[in-house]
C-alpha cells in the first residue's frame, strides 16, 4: 500500500486548489510551473539561507535523507541529546511529513535558590 504524506507543500496546493493536489503526482500531467526560473530562483534563495543557518550553528547535525522513514529515525536519534542543532529535521504525525528547517533542542538549567 502506497501510503500519500501530507506536507506543507501538498497542504499549500490543496489550500490554492484542490483538484492540483489530485493531480499533482500524476505523470500524465506535468506541472509547467515545475521549470519556472522565478521559482527556481526563490528555491535558490531558500537554499542561500540554508548555508547562513549553517555558518551560525556550525556544530549543527543536517537530515540530507529524501526516505521520510530514515529522516525521522535520525531526528530521533540525534534529539536524544540533551542539545543539538538539526538542519532538516522530520516528523511523522499520522500521516503527516513535518520538516523543519533549522531546530535547537537546549538544555536549560532551573535553579532551586530560595529568593531571600
Amino acid at each position: 500500500m502506497h501510503h500519500r504524506l501530507l506536507t506543507k507543500t501538498r497542504f499549500k496546493i490543496a489550500c490554492e486548489c484542490p483538484t492540483k493536489l489530485f493531480y499533482l503526482d500524476k505523470s500524465l500531467y506535468v506541472n509547467a510551473r515545475k521549470e519556472d526560473s522565478f521559482l527556481e530562483a526563490l528555491a535558490e534563495g531558500g537554499f542561500q539561507v540554508q548555508e547562513l543557518a549553517k555558518l551560525y550553528f556550525p556544530a549543527g547535525k543536517e537530515i540530507q535523507t529524501l526516505d521520510f522513514k530514515e529522516a525521522v529515525f535520525q531526528t530521533q536519534r540525534y534529539l536524544s541529546s540533551d542539545s543539538v542543532v538539526l538542519f532538516e529535521s522530520a516528523f511523522l504525525v499520522n500521516q503527516l511529513l513535518i520538516r523543519i528547517d533549522i531546530l535547537e533542542k537546549a538544555k536549560f538549567f532551573h535553579s532551586s535558590r530560595s529568593k531571600s
